[in-house]
């Protein structure tokens, strides 16, 4: 039997007007998993291209000799995955150190989530912004994780990652706290 869901939580942002956010992520894999580590982070990314999936990020980080795909989830934007799905990698299964942030407490600490999409050019969709508003409201409680520390890789590396459009207080504005 599926646990009891309450019903979805229908609020307002100024950019993104009426938002739908589920009780739960739309999780492709396994979001249920024991939890092997500490987890003091969550670290927002942006995929910087038009398309991916977590397999299509996968090869291409393998081909950089990495074990495989560096984030510990995927939100797709209907290009490769679908719109606003969560994919867990298998780092966040095996409940692996990410190859993410580019520097070593927030790989080892911090869950890596990557939204597919170029945020310099654009901005993510709201099933997407939906999606991830879920996903760190699951994560939050469940690893401890303070609003304090959900950050953009930009505030832990030299970068724009996720991009000058990510809609940063918007998200922080609709999650549960």
């Amino acid at each position: 039997p599926e646990p009891h869901r309450p019903p979805p939580l229908v609020t307002t942002t100024p950019t993104y007007g009426a938002i739908t956010v589920p009780s739960r992520p739309r999780t492709v894999g396994r979001l249920e998993v024991p939890l092997r580590r500490r987890w003091d982070y969550i670290v927002i990314h942006h995929s910087f291209t038009r398309s991916g999936s977590a397999a299509v990020f996968d090869r291409h980080h393998k081909q950089r000799g990495w074990l495989g795909v560096g984030y510990h989830f995927v939100i797709g934007n209907g290009h490769g995955s679908p719109d606003g799905a969560v994919e867990a990698t298998f780092r966040w299964v095996e409940q692996l150190h990410g190859a993410h942030a580019g520097v070593k407490q927030y790989n080892e600490h911090g869950v890596g989530v990557c939204l597919v999409g170029d945020f310099e050019n654009g901005y993510p969709s709201a099933d997407q912004l939906a999606a991830l508003v879920a996903l760190v409201n699951y994560l939050q409680p469940r690893c401890r994780i303070p609003t304090a520390s959900i950050l953009l890789h930009r505030q832990i590396r030299q970068t724009a990652c996720p991009g000058r459009n990510f809609p940063f207080y918007d998200m922080v504005s609709l999650l549960n706290h």
